[in-house]
């Protein structure tokens, strides 16, 4: 089993990952469709870990037809036998509109898509059961989320500039920075979020922070952890430990000796 952590960034180098454009007319709100394969047939299970951004995902795997609201942090994944997952992942703050209700309504939840979206929602799941290959697979999910797209909402817009902005944010960067570069209270933009993003602002900045560790400790030249610390952000390299192990379970050693 593998004990390394996938981040965006490095999930290219997950054996079987493809990952596939969106159709030009839904890239504003869908990032990626990914699809990972594997074969373990004869051998061990694999593991796989995974700290992904704070998206919701639309998945057509062995276990169903799923969507996954924002999770709280890594995800484990057991791989056996041969298989496969098509997945369809949201920009941060993309789902936003496609059904009804705040996108925090989803936070931690795993929903079939007939209790996701209703009787359309069974349909699209019959429809990708009998669907042959990943491109009809694609094409269905496609044209479903294109029917019930939701009419352009400035709010969410601005979320999902402010979610990128998060992202290339200088570390140590704090809440109340972010809304005031963004001229919001840090209580609307804590509303704000919880409509359409599915976690907090405070959440979101400690899961990129995270995804920058993880992938500095992937990388040989890391360097001191001290270091890493104090350029991440974190008070100092304990803070830096408590944070992996107490979110990640396992030290930045640990990630860094796996990786």
């Amino acid at each position: 089993m593998s004990d390394s952590i996938i981040t965006p960034r490095s999930a290219s180098q997950i054996t079987g990952m493809v990952r596939i454009a969106p159709a030009e007319d839904l890239a504003d709100v869908v990032e990626q469709h990914w699809i990972v394969r594997w074969d373990y047939r004869g051998r061990s299970p694999g593991r796989q870990e995974v700290l992904p951004d704070p998206c919701v995902n639309l998945s057509v795997e062995p276990a169903g037809r799923l969507l996954y609201g924002v999770g709280a942090g890594h995800s484990e994944h057991r791989l056996e036998g041969r298989g496969m997952v098509v997945g369809t992942k949201f920009r941060p703050g993309g789902f936003s509109g496609f059904r009804p209700g705040p996108v925090s309504d989803l936070t931690g939840r795993v929903l079939t898509l007939r209790e996701a979206f209703g009787p359309a929602g069974a349909g699209l799941d019959l429809e990708l059961l009998r669907a042959g290959d990943i491109e009809a697979i694609i094409a269905a999910e496609s044209t479903f989320l294109r029917a019930r797209r939701p009419p352009p909402d400035p709010e969410r817009a601005l979320v999902m500039e402010i979610v990128e902005a998060m992202r290339a944010a200088a570390p140590g960067t704090r809440v109340a920075e972010v809304a005031a570069r963004f001229a919001l209270s840090p209580r609307a933009l804590q509303r704000l979020f919880a409509k359409h993003v599915g976690a907090t602002p405070k959440q979101v900045l400690q899961r990129f922070r995270r995804q920058h560790a993880v992938d500095r400790l992937s990388q040989a030249s890391c360097g001191n952890l001290a270091r890493l610390a104090a350029d991440l952000g974190y008070f100092d390299q304990a803070h830096l430990a408590r944070d992996l192990r107490s979110t990640l379970g396992r030290s930045a050693s640990v990630i860094a000796a796996s990786s």
